[in-house]
């Protein structure tokens, strides 16, 4: 039975049988499925492949994320999306596409980057002052504008070599490479990028070979490009169920080491354990084999080894003077580490702004100048914390937020404020009473009085120390008056002799199970990081008589303000603040150790023997602060040692990179180029007849129709097995013919043959390899 539909707008009737589709729908959906195979067939066949070298891009340049400003990478997504965009929506037209792309690195750069504008030349036909006009706003763009225009260059590079599989395969294995290369000797973690550089390349493939498909067999295109989903749904559901699994898959053992440590351990030599700056291992860092980063713990029983810098940050603080954030102090010296006190003195600690003042054991001489350090402290981590760091020593905790409030201890004679168990802070504020580091009173104080403490903890060394180091301690010191030019000559002496590394050579230690550790670090090792550093200072002062103790916390971070400040010129007139007031940020890479001399009346007093590490201490307000050459206000100072072996390390994985990708590039240039392929297959046969080479050249072409699955029967001659594959692949009959042919009368002719009869069997090679 019919149905009538009716249209009174249109004034017809339209007759549909029950079961059947309107002519109307069926060829809307058809256009629409035309359409779909029309975009289908330009965007993902000839522009796709363009977004995928985007995409290994993007996880490249996370290498580099220690040595780039947040402001490059912000200046280098915002220009890749611009490109990206540019790239799908235009074929051809490439000078447009590049001068689009150079336009959003101007834009981008205006966008974040503080351009001062110095106004035009007064004469524009002299060129002097066009060319310092050029200059003065040029200058300013550096080097945002070469970095991000690198990369956009290298993004066309790497889409332009990978436009064939050969070349993908190569960029997508290279990428890998180089990241996992990083991920190995680099403190970063981009085994996430990885696994993006993996989809993609799944997808670059599956782009390829549709495109293959398109070329050589432009009917079943036709056909799949028509029902786009059934293409683009599967490919889309395992390559995003690689990357989810590559993402969320949760961290299994090491099964094999990486080439470095297995070398390493090849030689006979020590893989450094690294245990981080100041000997500190991240509470929440696993140790690995040979593979540890910087970071904050308590275990310091055996010192050495070497350690990666991880900048991952710790606490924020905001405080009205800069200074080290110490952590706790430790007397006991093993002669490999360092061990607490047995039963500490540990009175419980209130909190609040009207709480009592924690007590200090000895109490400051009445007359010592101090001054109060408010600090505000935002814990960015969640570890469990052994202990509350601040500028020492505390003088009132005013605010806390944690899971253990009631568990806070006060330890009055080593400074510490310590948890009866580690606890999750939040935030904290602390005020800090400060000595006023005045060294004409230091230099006074008579040293013949009986101490009030108990001094014989702080002189404490093991027999086991080599009578060299106390000789090294007295020599240095011979001639000095006072305990404290003393103390200064040892620290002076340290900083200046020794170079900061944070991999020392562990190899020039000659005896690594019973050797003492001060001992082969002055006169074997004689390189390392703040630990073998304060250690030996320790040791050297006990030697000759000054009550001294190890101290570990952290240095006092950067201050970004401050940076920004210093980045663009000191802050538009801005005087930097001598107090060194403001927001720091405290990164794993600080933790740091250094020492503290005790000098009767005034108290305990920090050293910084580390070579390129100053403490930040108040003067006498008549006395000019002492500025510090080596490091900065505003940088971190761990930041100064770490420049060298960065720089290096950046080098050396620089020049790897470079040459590895124009390794690849040369081979591929000479794998598409027909000249080179011609000239290598000159070098390669010269000595070879005509015949001979075809020959051989047949034997190549049986090898690469096996792999394709083209197998010959035992009982077949080539001339069957080539009839056979020619009825199967009628598009190629000709093919297959005239290679058999060629090779007949190469293989049974009497004479040397022709280079005409090579010609011949190549060109019929080489289609059947493009088509299969």
């Amino acid at each position: 039975m019919a149905h009538i539909v009716s249209s009174q707008a249109m004034g017809v009737h339209i007759r549909v049988r029950s079961g059947q589709t309107p002519p109307s729908i069926k060829g809307g959906t058809g256009m629409m499925l035309k359409m779909a195979g029309r975009i289908l067939r330009g965007v993902l066949t000839e522009r796709l492949h363009r977004l995928l070298a985007i995409i290994v891009i993007l996880q490249l340049i996370q290498i580099f994320g220690e040595y780039w400003w947040e402001e490059t990478y912000s200046i280098i997504y915002g220009t890749l999306t611009v490109t990206a965009v540019t790239e799908l929506l235009m074929t051809r037209l490439l000078w447009l596409r590049l001068t689009v792309q150079i336009v959003a690195i101007a834009g981008m750069i205006l966008w974040k980057i503080p351009i001062v504008w110095y106004g035009g030349p007064e004469k524009w036909r002299d060129w002097g002052q066009v060319s310092e006009f050029v200059s003065l706003h040029a200058s300013q763009f550096h080097p945002f504008f070469a970095i991000t225009l690198g990369v956009v260059l290298a993004a066309h590079v790497i889409a332009w070599i990978g436009s064939r599989k050969f070349g993908a395969i190569a960029i997508i294995v290279l990428s890998i490479a180089a990241m996992a290369i990083a991920d190995s000797f680099f403190p970063l973690e981009l085994w996430h990028n990885i696994a993006w550089v993996v989809a993609a390349g799944l997808a670059w493939l599956v782009v390829l070979h549709l495109g293959q498909l398109r070329h050589r067999h432009p009917d079943s295109w036709e056909a799949l490009a028509e029902r786009p989903l059934d293409i683009a749904f599967p490919a889309i559901l395992v390559i995003t169920l690689v990357l989810l699994t590559g993402i969320f898959m949760p961290r299994a053992p090491v099964i094999l080491e990486d080439p470095y440590t297995a070398w390493t351990e090849a030689q006979g030599r020590e893989v450094p354990a690294f245990s981080g700056e100041g000997g500190f291992q991240s509470v929440s860092m696993p140790r690995s084999n040979g593979s540890s980063l910087s970071g904050y713990s308590r275990d310091d029983r055996k010192l050495g080894g070497g350690f990666q810098f991880d900048y991952s940050p710790v606490m924020t603080v905001t405080t009205s003077q800069r200074s080290y954030w110490r952590g706790e102090s430790k007397s006991v010296y093993t002669g490999k580490g360092w061990a607490d006190v047995k039963n500490p003195r540990l009175v419980s600690a209130t909190i609040g702004k009207e709480a009592e003042p924690l007590e200090l054991d000895p109490p400051r001489a009445k007359g010592v100048e101090t001054i109060e350090v408010v600090q505000s402290v935002t814990v960015e981590r969640k570890d469990r914390l052994p202990v509350l760091f601040a500028a020492g020593p505390a003088k009132a905790v005013t605010e806390l937020k944690s899971d253990n409030n009631a568990g806070l201890k006060w330890n009055p004679h080593e400074w510490e404020l310590r948890w009866d168990k580690t606890a999750r802070v939040q935030k904290y504020s602390v005020v800090s009473e400060i000595a006023v580091l005045d060294e004409d009173v230091l230099r006074q104080i008579d040293t013949s009085k009986k101490s009030s403490i108990d001094v014989k903890p702080y002189l404490q060394i093991p027999d086991s120390v080599p009578k060299r180091v106390r000789d090294l301690a007295a020599e240095q010191t011979s001639g000095l008056s006072n305990d404290y030019d003393r103390a200064k000559k040892l620290e002076q002496f340290l900083k200046e002799t020794f170079p900061y590394t944070n991999t020392p050579d562990l190899t020039k230690q000659k005896d690594r199970a019973d050797g003492d550790f001060v001992d082969s670090f002055l006169f074997e090792i004689q390189e390392g990081y703040c630990d073998y550093f304060s250690t030996s200072f320790v040791v050297m002062a006990r030697s000759i008589g000054l009550p001294t103790r190890w101290v570990k916390g952290y240095t006092a971070g950067y201050d970004l303000a401050a940076e920004e400040r210093e980045r663009y010129g000191g802050g538009f007139g801005r005087a930097p603040d001598p107090t060194g007031a403001g927001t720091y940020t405290v990164r794993n890479a600080d933790a740091h150790s250094w020492a503290e001399v005790y000098f009767e009346g005034y108290g305990w007093v920090p050293f910084e023997p580390t070579s390129g590490f100053s403490i930040p201490q108040p003067r006498p307000a008549s006395k000019p602060i002492q500025s510090d050459k080596e490091l900065p206000v505003d940088t971190a100072p761990v930041e100064k040692p770490d420049l060298a072996s960065k720089g290096t390390n950046w080098i050396v994985l620089a020049g790897a990179i470079g040459i590895a990708l124009a390794i690849a590039c040369g081979a591929i240039f000479g794998y598409r180029s027909k000249k080179i392929r011609q000239l290598w297959s000159r070098i390669r046969y010269g000595g070879n007849t005509p015949n001979e080479r075809v020959v051989r050249e047949m034997e190549r072409l049986l090898s690469f129709l096996q792999r394709q699955g083209m197998r010959r029967e035992s009982h077949e001659t080539i001339r069957e097995s080539f009839t056979r594959w020619g009825n199967k692949f009628s598009s190629l009959r000709g093919e297959f013919d005239g290679a058999v042919s060629s090779f007949e009368r190469a293989r049974y002719s009497k004479d040397k043959g022709n280079s005409q009869l090579l010609l011949e069997f190549n060109e019929a090679a080489e289609k059947i390899r493009k088509a299969l």
